[in-house]
């Protein structure tokens, strides 16, 4: 079956549209096709009359058939479907499997598609669920929405040919109750923007993608379709630049009051004991170092030779790529070498899929077999120069070994079971998780007795923490499968029912005949009554704190005398991850703002705990990458006075023990195995530092502790988030 739409457009910025109308007449616009229950392929073409754009202008392509071109402004926009859900049939997305549409971006700048959905009953401007998919410039992309998806399971999702960095958010709905939807685009960075979409298609059968038109990479690993200041244009420009760095060997090393950790001699707080550790002196929280000195930890996530680039499906946009074997050898790695690409996708992809880095091809081309040793040297110099004393993790093991610099490390592995709750969230009840969680323990042994590790976080972002107050018990009465955290919130509801299943059912507005009719389905659980909210909140709390506290004891076990440095959640979305802070001796976020402070001041003072910032960024478009990050600011010199801000608001906290930027290297223009291709590193792909950044990054980490001490004023004005 095949539904076209016809698009009536506006001049106007807002109009009304209903998606109500059907007419059989035979135009070729948008098309919806996919194969009926019966699974017969049938024909049809259906008008639908749409008259409601959002903060947009379009026209149609005459030259092209079915392309329409989307004209906004800075603000989001684009096409809104309403009046989906009928029992006629109305909603052609109930028997699809994949929605597919061709779109090119048309600007300079990386760009967000996105469809938003409502199910029916849902009267707000807020969508139950959102896909959303990041644009390369100037390339058509055909985007992949695989509506199995809408269950939210997943919250990263993984590429497909010519796309980028892709994920859904929201806590899951059923595709019969799709009542509205919005096809459109996100904020940008310039003022008037333009996209052309055309093939939309409905379909139960994967679809195939088009080759690249022609390559966008340079055989640096550079976008050819700019030009920046800085821009390295030549192999031999690349090895004259760094070779010349190498020898000149006049970078700074630590300030003079600083010891060999890092820390600061003239702020003694406590006798040697050969390990890091916590104290609270003088009204606030430090970390101290091996030899009792105070010590702020300023780290760099991902300190190694340089990001490997996912290029399946993507040959055709790259002009170089060189064998596999050979001189190049070490620029190859596969997709499950790494840890987090096993987090996010393992089972997705065979396990031999290949990763490209340009940023050690180009290392090679420079320093030869030897590459290896001299960038460990030069980067060894560069970060003592920028005042750098820890490295953050996945920096390299063989790095790490010959810096001899503090670090951090993340366990590999977070345990989950054979049945999960809600995305990778284990059934925590269960004695498969207590298992793995010992096992999972055990990979800190070959650490015990090393002084410069400051400690480990046990996890990076779980994904089920990304969604505000999610109500993980509401989560298990929705299943139908009887795991034991299920069997554990019913005789949690018997317990505090006194075992009286009509005491349960006036709380809850419900009709239960017996508390084992709680295995059945119970669908919005939390909606039925206040005390059902209560209830599953508590039971909640219940399973996340047990989510923290089982692999927390077994690794005090295993490295006692290291610190626990704990999840390094993506926000503090709920009052639950908040309060797994009693298992950790420090408590960890990833806080991408432009002043960290009123995110702290909301709830440090509540945990008593020392706080370590786990990632942080800001990018800017002037340079050689389309896509400016998480945080955006204007130039290569803003970002350095941005990173200045940032430290300078957040170490003057009683709570602050350190920050971690994110990270030492820029992703690749294609993106990492997720996608993801921001300008946020101190170096760039040819590995030559930015150096209006790195100026200021040095300034302020070298000055961290005069700063703490307040014997320099705070660092002025403040930083404009584009």
């Amino acid at each position: 079956m095949i539904f076209t739409a016809e698009l009536t457009f506006a001049d106007r910025k807002k109009c009304c549209i209903l998606y109500d109308v059907f007419c059989l007449v035979p135009l070729n616009n948008l098309c919806y096709n996919f194969v009926t229950k019966e699974g017969k392929d049938m024909e049809k073409k259906i008008v639908l009359s749409l008259n409601k754009l959002m903060n947009c202008a379009g026209e149609r392509n005459q030259e092209i058939d079915g392309q329409i071109k989307l004209s906004l402004n800075k603000d989001q926009g684009g096409i809104l479907l309403d009046h989906l859900y009928g029992e006629s049939g109305g909603n052609p997305w109930r028997n699809a499997k994949y929605f597919a549409i061709d779109i090119r971006n048309c600007q300079m700048t990386e760009e967000q598609f996105s469809i938003e959905f409502w199910e029916k009953g849902n009267q707000t401007d807020t969508p139950d669920s959102i896909f959303w998919n990041k644009l390369m410039p100037l390339v058509e992309a055909r985007i992949l929405f695989e509506t199995a998806r809408l269950d939210s399971q997943l919250h990263f999702l993984p590429l497909t040919p010519g796309s980028l960095k892709s994920g859904i958010s929201g806590n899951g709905m059923e595709i019969p109750n799709i009542d509205r939807i919005f096809i459109g685009f996100g904020k940008g960075h310039e003022a008037t923007r333009e996209f052309t979409l055309r093939n939309a298609v409905l379909s139960d059968r994967y679809p195939e993608f088009p080759e690249a038109s022609e390559p966008n990479t340079d055989p640096l690993g550079q976008w050819t379709k700019k030009v920046w200041p800085g821009k390295t244009e030549s192999e031999s420009q690349l090895s004259e630049k760094l070779n010349k760095e190498l020898e000149a060997g006049n970078l700074l090393d630590y300030p003079g009051n600083w010891d060999r950790y890092g820390g600061c001699r003239d702020i003694r707080l406590t006798e040697e004991t050969g390990f890091f550790h916590t104290a609270y002196q003088h009204d606030r929280w430090w970390l101290v170092d091996p030899l009792g000195n105070a010590f702020f930890s300023l780290g760099i996530f991902g300190v190694y030779p340089g990001e490997a680039g996912w290029i399946h499906g993507n040959e055709g946009y790259l002009s170089w790529l060189p064998e596999k074997e050979g001189n190049f050898a070490p620029a190859w790695s596969k997709c499950m070498d790494s840890e987090l690409f096993r987090r996010k996708f393992e089972g997705l992809f065979p396990d031999d899929t290949p990763l490209f880095s340009y940023a050690t091809a180009n290392l090679i081309r420079t320093f030869g077999n030897d590459w290896y040793t001299k960038w460990s040297g030069l980067t060894q110099k560069r970060l003592h120069a920028y005042g750098i004393n820890t490295l953050s993790m996945f920096s390299d093991p063989r790095f790490i070994a010959d810096s001899d610099l503090p670090f951090v490390v993340m366990l590999n592995h977070y345990p989950t079971t054979g049945s999960t709750i809600f995305r990778e969230f284990p059934d925590v009840y269960s004695p498969e998780y207590s298992g793995k969680c010992k096992v999972f323990a055990r990979q800190l042994e070959v650490y015990a007795g090393n002084r410069n590790l400051i400690g480990y976080f046990l996890n990076n972002e779980p994904t089920w923490g990304f969604v505000r107050d999610l109500n993980l018990a509401e989560k298990l009465l929705e299943s139908d499968e009887k795991t034991y955290s299920k069997a554990a919130l019913v005789d949690f509801l018997r317990e505090r029912y006194r075992n009286e299943i009509n005491s349960l059912n006036t709380a809850w507005n419900l009709k239960l005949p017996d508390f084992d009719s709680l295995y059945l389905p119970i669908r919005h659980a939390a909606g039925l009554s206040a005390s059902a909210k209560k209830d599953l909140e508590d039971f909640t709390l219940e399973m996340i704190l047990r989510y923290a506290r089982i692999p927390s004891e077994y690794t005090r076990e295993v490295l006692p005398n290291h610190l626990n440095l704990g999840m390094r959640f993506a926000g503090i979305n709920s009052e639950a991850l908040l309060q797994t802070y009693r298992f950790f001796d420090v408590f960890s976020l990833n806080c991408y703002s432009v002043n960290p402070a009123p995110a702290i001041d909301r709830f440090a003072s509540r945990i008593n705990k020392p706080i370590l910032i786990g990632e942080f960024h800001f990018g800017s478009l002037d340079r050689g990458l389309p896509a400016p990050g998480l945080v955006a600011v204007a130039s290569q010199e803003e970002r350095g006075r941005a990173y200045a801000r940032y430290v300078d608001r957040f170490a003057r906290s009683p709570y602050a023990v350190g920050a971690h930027y994110f990270a030492y290297n820029d992703q690749p223009l294609w993106g990492r195995y997720d996608g993801e291709n921001y300008q946020i590193g101190f170096v760039d792909i040819c590995n030559m530092p930015y150096p209006e950044f790195v100026a200021h990054v040095a300034e302020t980490n070298r000055t961290i502790y005069d700063l703490i001490l307040s014997k320099r004023g705070m660092y002025p004005g403040n930083t404009t988030r584009l």
